[in-house]
């Protein structure tokens, strides 16, 4: 724009919402406020990023606390919680059926000799404790390891929902049968329900994720037959977050 006078000048700036006061800041004080504030503008998406990340460590915490509330037979029977293990920001959350002895003493999920089996298995197709999230259907050991029974699923089976909503991942996998039929609503046994593709969907929370089921590696270690039929599955796996980009920035 072409300025003819002084009178148009001004009025061009009253136009912009700029008021035509002369300031007595110098330049180079004006600029220092002006980087100063776009300083304050990054630290506020600094703290905000930050908050979001706490916010979700939080809401692991406060269902921890709801879960030791439990009024759940197992409890005092187990020595320990066990809640989980992994990166609770991970895209693939696995999801077992209830602790082992093993698991009881260290507080963690697949830590036994079933969970070094699962390790190995899923370092074939490039994925390790760091990368994933992993839980278990009921989160005490029943004696002996026995499967744990209806009401001991039942009991746990909202705060399992609420752990997956908070973890809000892209790609589920059931290790077993109690996990697979418990969260997909299904009668059938993990040799039917494996192999396919699921969508797990929890109308309360609004929520549909892609699922998967696989043998538990402890039926594994017992039916060794069933290995290649479960790396034929960790192969479906693969393509799926590879085609969907999952972990790319891990």
């Amino acid at each position: 724009m072409n300025i003819k006078n002084i009178k148009s000048f001004i009025e061009f700036y009253k136009f912009l919402g700029i008021t035509d006061c002369i300031s007595n800041v110098q330049r180079s004080k004006m600029k220092i406020m002006v980087d100063s504030d776009e300083n304050n503008k990054k630290t506020r998406e600094i703290k905000t990023n930050e908050k979001n990340i706490i916010t979700k460590s939080e809401a692991i915490n406060n269902l921890k606390s709801q879960i030791l509330n439990l009024d759940c037979n197992l409890k005092d029977v187990a020595t320990n919680l066990v809640l989980y293990d992994g990166n609770y920001d991970a895209d693939v959350m696995f999801i077992g059926e209830a602790p082992g002895a093993n698991e009881d003493i260290y507080g963690k999920p697949f830590v036994g000799e079933a969970g070094k089996l699962l390790d190995k298995m899923l370092s074939f197709i490039n994925l390790s404790r760091n990368k994933i999230y992993i839980t278990n259907m009921v989160f005490w050991r029943p004696p002996g390891n026995r499967t744990p029974n209806e009401k001991e699923i039942s009991i746990c089976l909202p705060y399992t929902k609420k752990h997956i909503k908070i973890i809000n991942p892209k790609l589920l996998v059931f290790v077993g049968s109690i996990a697979a039929k418990s969260l997909l609503k299904s009668k059938e046994g993990i040799t039917k329900i494996r192999g396919k593709k699921h969508i797990y969907e929890d109308k309360e929370n609004d929520i549909k994720i892609e699922a998967r089921a696989i043998f538990h590696p402890a039926y594994l270690m017992r039916n060794p037959i069933e290995k290649k039929t479960t790396w034929d599955d960790l192969l479906e796996i693969d393509e799926f977050i590879n085609s969907n980009k999952i972990l790319q920035n891990e």
